[in-house]
């Protein structure tokens, strides 16, 4: 089975960083002057994770958030 789940992000993409952080994800760190973009901006980009000992706290979460929007 899996043992590790990666997640990244552009670190101006304010909108993806929330909603990884909703789901469970824990923030890692940030590779400074990552890469350049199409457009030749200099990108940061914020790593997470999540690993297997907190999937069953992160499935719960889901699963609530799940139910709540059927309401």
């Amino acid at each position: 089975g899996c043992i590790r789940v990666e997640l990244k992000t552009d670190s101006l993409n304010e909108r993806s960083r929330k909603a990884i952080l909703r789901v469970g994800a824990q923030e890692e760190g940030t590779f400074r002057n990552h890469m350049i973009t199409a457009s030749g901006r200099i990108r940061h980009t914020v790593y997470y994770s999540m690993i297997d000992s907190e999937w069953p706290a992160v499935k719960a979460n889901l699963e609530e958030k799940l139910r709540n929007s059927a309401k």
